[in-house]
């Protein structure tokens, strides 16, 4: 897949949240990655329930198309959440 699709995931992913009325998704994704793929952890950090969490997980590979198990895709994909995170805050 070219790098340029996969960067486009979280973008996806924060649109499909914005529809909902909320950040789940997006959050559950951070977390994941924050956490290295840690569910206990990442699960802990957000305030859920693991299998709540696996749940969500699930959910935004199925809104997103997102390969966890890739590596080059969990790094394109945290570089792009933080750059989200940058452009929200107004931070250059």
């Amino acid at each position: 897949m070219p790098c340029w699709r996969a960067t486009a995931r979280p973008t996806r992913l924060a649109a499909y949240d914005a529809k909902q009325g909320g950040s789940v998704l997006v959050d559950t994704l951070r977390a994941y990655l924050d956490h290295f793929g840690d569910v206990p952890q990442a699960s802990r950090a957000l305030g859920v329930h693991p299998n709540s969490f696996r749940y969500r997980i699930r959910r935004l590979r199925d809104v997103c198309g997102i390969e966890l198990d890739d590596p080059d895709a969990r790094l394109l994909a945290q570089l792009q959440l933080r750059l989200m995170g940058r452009d929200a805050t107004g931070d250059r």
